[in-house]
């Protein structure tokens, strides 16, 4: 990235805050980081958050639930673990929605979105019914949550790209019960299928990071950044 495009988005990030401090909003705005394993999702919340941070803005960023919280006596049930991943979410949306500390902003590691294609992935391989996936989609719907979602970042990359970048510092390549290509394809599928079922519910930005791509940690947080800093009010 040049210097003078950070600068700008430095410049663009004060005058936000400076209008925020003025009139506090209501609620936070809230992002969600969705999207495969190994497709840079984790590294850009680092860097987006440390941003939003350093340049005065009071954020909520949750750790991830289901890599770093989630209890690992349900890790071999992907029912039971993606349903607590997405209570989870919710907890953190409804906690932030009644922020006592007045959070400007507040990032998602896998949130609403992120938790209907889990479950879309879990009826296709026949571990749930369409009922009950319908269910749950229809819970994480609820308007009353969905409606504070201001956008989905959904990062993709092909499964050769995110197998590479999982086993680039291992000592072996053995496939895992989730980083094997044929999981890492239908959860690709299971993400596409959402976003054509449910695009009209959310504003999706679709960020893909496959080898192709040619994209970078930072421009891809730049453009991040700088599509949050747009879901800001602009202060008169």
């Amino acid at each position: 990235m040049k210097m003078a495009d950070v600068n700008a988005l430095r410049d663009k990030a004060a005058y936000t805050i400076k209008g925020l401090n003025s009139d506090h909003p209501d609620r936070p705005i809230f992002v969600e980081f969705s999207g495969t394993p190994k497709s840079g999702k984790s590294t850009c919340i680092d860097i987006v958050s440390h941003f939003f941070r350093r340049v005065g803005f009071n954020v909520l960023a949750p750790t991830e639930g289901a890599s770093k919280r989630t209890p690992y006596y349900l890790r071999r049930d992907l029912v039971a673990f993606n349903t607590w991943s997405a209570s989870y979410a919710l907890t953190h949306i409804i906690e932030g929605l009644h922020h006592s500390d007045r959070y400007h902003l507040a990032i998602l590691d896998r949130g609403l979105f992120d938790a209907l294609a889990w479950f879309q992935l879990l009826e296709t391989n026949g571990e749930i019914s369409r009922e009950v996936r319908d269910t749950i989609h229809n819970f994480m719907l609820v308007e009353r949550w969905k409606s504070v979602i201001d956008e989905v970042f959904l990062f993709t990359a092909d499964s050769a790209t995110s197998l590479e970048r999982e086993n680039a510092d291992k000592l072996i390549d053995e496939p895992g019960r989730a980083m094997n290509p044929d999981f890492l394809d239908k959860l690709n599928s299971a993400y596409g299928e959402v976003r054509e079922r449910y695009g009209d519910e959310f504003k999706i930005t679709d960020i893909s990071t496959s080898q192709k791509e040619n994209t970078s940690p930072k421009s891809t947080a730049a453009q991040v950044d700088n599509s949050i800093l747009d879901l800001f009010p602009i202060q008169s």
